[in-house]
């Protein structure tokens, strides 16, 4: 468990060094109440050593963050992002676990496809599934935003984008959703290694089937890059597609939940929006560093080094957790409350860097879009919080696991 005596309360000795905490992100008990957690590591041990899965250095304050995320020669992303690190290590996410130089061409191949220019041409897409996602429960009075359409939403786009199946969006985002949000042991977690294995061999199938019947999606794009002048692998090919898969549904989807949420709290900012959609965009930007759905990333020294007083040696792994640095106080004033028309607004949700999220444009229109839609067609939906179940692990991922809502039913569009 996270103990939040020693998270934080105790004071750093006289030669600079903080104590040693149990600091556990993937605990139940951190996951039901982050915050305090984090801000009282930013007050007294900001660079702190934790004695969980091997050790590892918590960096909770914005600046530094940033350093570390602006340093890849210093600190490395190949190894892994994940602490403790994923079992299979022969399994790489392509590019975000790769460093300088190869990672340049990588980040080159995938930019044009999340270009701005990329999104505006699957906005009328994406319109699309909201409405279909509305339309499959708005006559009912009642739904889950949490499965009914902040699961389905990212996961129908995603799979458009690369040209999988879009009818088949749950059997791809039930095992990510089970993988990210319940911890190991939970019995919803049953048969969900051979859940992700069919995901993997779709992906596989789809690379080599493009590689003979091209089509205009993503997937096939990919099979006929370059990298470094030579053909790129099957292997890069399918890595990278896992890593759009991976990426694009559930920090999406829990951005769209925390944010519907938030305004089943507030129901002033709620009216606000509907007055004035034109504030749409700021306070998704204001919601996405108030409750950042990617929480953390991790990173490898490289060298030995010092981070806010610490000295970091070769090999340290530090878990850079972007969602204290959205609510540092030395950056943001008043972090702790949600200001809709906030500005600037430099949160680190999507990371900061070379390194920085490739899918950000595209998941502010979906979250842009998934809003618009239920504040148009369920402007009085009313969340049902004694059943919100939220997630038992935030180790990358904060979120939503369920949700149900209920509203005054209204027509279908379609």
């Amino acid at each position: 468990m996270t103990d939040t005596s020693s998270t934080g309360s105790a004071p750093a000795s006289e030669s600079g060094m903080c104590p040693v905490v149990h600091f556990d992100h993937h605990s139940p008990e951190f996951a039901a109440e982050p915050w305090p957690v984090l801000s009282s590591l930013r007050a007294t041990c900001p660079v702190a050593r934790s004695d969980a899965y091997g050790g590892f250095w918590v960096v909770s304050r914005y600046d530094d963050i940033k350093r570390i995320a602006l340093d890849d020669i210093t600190f490395s992303s190949a190894q892994s992002i994940l602490i403790p690190a994923k079992q299979n290590s022969k399994q790489r996410s392509i590019p975000i676990e790769t460093d300088p130089p190869l990672f340049l061409e990588y980040r080159r191949v995938m930019q044009s496809l999340f270009a701005p220019v990329a999104v505006d041409r699957l906005e009328p897409a994406i319109e699309a599934f909201v409405s279909r996602c509305i339309d499959e429960f708005i006559e009912k009075g009642e739904c889950d935003l949490v499965h009914d359409l902040a699961d389905p939403l990212p996961a129908m786009t995603t799979l458009h984008k690369l040209g999988l199946p879009i009818g088949e969006w749950a059997r791809y985002a039930e095992p990510l959703h089970k993988t990210v949000f319940l911890r190991q042991g939970n019995p919803k977690r049953d048969g969900v290694l051979e859940q992700l294995g069919w995901i993997r061999s779709s992906v596989v199938e789809a690379v080599n089937d493009r590689k003979k019947h091209p089509r205009d999606d993503m997937i096939t794009y990919l099979v006929g890059c370059t990298i470094d002048g030579r053909p790129i692998t099957d292997e890069e090919a399918i890595e990278m597609a896992m890593l759009t898969i991976q990426g694009g549904f559930d920090t999406t989807g829990s951005a769209i939940s925390s944010a519907l949420l938030h305004l089943d709290r507030d129901r002033d900012h709620r009216q606000a929006l509907i007055d004035d959609p034109s504030l749409l965009p700021s306070a998704i930007e204001e919601l996405l560093r108030y409750e950042a759905p990617q929480f953390a990333l991790a990173r490898v020294a490289t060298r030995d080094v010092e981070v806010g007083g610490q000295s970091i040696s070769a090999g340290d792994r530090l878990l850079l957790v972007w969602a204290s640095g959205n609510r540092d106080e030395e950056v943001f004033d008043d972090p702790e409350t949600v200001i809709l028309d906030r500005f600037p607004n430099r949160h680190m949700t999507f990371g900061l860097g070379a390194h920085r999220c490739l899918g950000s444009t595209l998941a502010r229109r979906q979250i842009l879009l998934a809003l618009r839609g239920v504040l148009r067609r369920l402007p009085d939906y009313e969340v049902d919080r004694d059943r919100v179940v939220r997630a038992e692990t935030i180790g990358v991922t904060y979120g939503c696991f369920a949700m149900p809502a209920r509203f005054t039913p209204g027509p279908r569009h379609s």
